[in-house]
């Protein structure tokens, strides 16, 4: 099998589940601005790349072009939502061309009888000092000052070239952990910590189609990679392990409490090696 020639590729750390879903994120943006748009992981796992019509910097400008507009009221029901897991409305480009909404970490539920809008464990790990929209818009403006900086060849790290910031979503597990270990959340605190906002962005966006397999407790989850170039609807059913190849190998992990706080754990590989047709 022949593959096409990627014309994005990123180093990233699969055991890392914000750099993993970053990965589904990057995918996922790549095709909405440029349709047709595949991705798939090297048989290492050490690379994830994408074949597309643009680059890494375009992708990552498209997505700090315009602030996200923060959904209070969902159109369909009437009901509210709560600022701090307020669902993100975004376009992608000027002519509003690609459109997204980020609601991956709110559900509806009946709470005593009532339909109500509340968070959706384990992918709100954030307190109420800060709003999804408060986070999105810090990470933002750190992407787009580290974005300045970056030569292309910097930007195929760009997952792991972090900035001291005190929001952030929390997908990325390596900067809470010294945190959580002393038994304090650095988002509750107001603490800055070191992280990258590629990450967090496009593990947020990476999120909304790539859901994993969670187990019957919601405190832990599987995922898989993919060795051929998919699309995203293809590479999410490939992520959960529906199709695999030679080389996929499934991710376990789980979400760790200290208290009242919560973190993602990093994953370890749990089986490998099944060969698909």
């Amino acid at each position: 099998m022949s593959f096409p020639e990627p014309s994005i590729t990123v180093n990233v750390d699969v055991t890392n589940p914000g750099q993993f879903f970053a990965c589904c994120g990057l995918l996922e943006l790549a095709d909405r601005l440029w349709p047709g748009a595949e991705g798939w992981f090297r048989q290492d796992d050490r690379e994830f790349q994408v074949a597309c019509a643009g680059t890494v910097r375009n992708l990552l400008e498209a997505l700090v072009l315009q602030p996200p507009t923060p959904i209070e009221r969902l159109e369909c029901n009437g009901l509210e939502v709560a600022p701090i897991i307020a669902p993100l409305a975004f376009t992608f480009d000027s002519v509003s061309t690609s459109y997204l909404v980020l609601d991956a970490w709110t559900r509806i539920a009946v709470v005593r009888g009532v339909p109500q809008i509340i968070s959706n464990p384990p992918w709100n790990f954030w307190s109420g000092n800060q709003t999804s929209m408060q986070i999105w818009s810090g990470l933002r403006r750190e992407l787009i000052t580290q974005l300045k900086r970056l030569t292309p060849d910097k930007l195929t790290d760009v997952f792991t070239q972090r900035l001291m910031q005190k929001g952030r979503f929390g997908f990325d597990p390596g900067p809470a952990w010294n945190a959580l270990d002393a038994g304090f959340s650095p988002n509750e605190q107001g603490i800055e910590v070191e992280s990258s906002p590629a990450t967090e962005l496009l593990a947020a966006i990476g999120l909304q189609r790539f859901r994993p397999v969670m187990n019957d407790n919601r405190d832990g989850f599987d995922y898989f990679t993919w060795h051929r170039p998919y699309s995203p609807p293809v590479a999410a059913a490939a992520m959960v392990g529906t199709i695999r190849d030679r080389w996929s190998t499934c991710y376990r992990d789980s979400v760790t409490t200290r208290g009242q706080y919560a973190a993602l754990d990093f994953a370890y590989p749990f089986y490998s090696g099944e060969t698909y047709g």
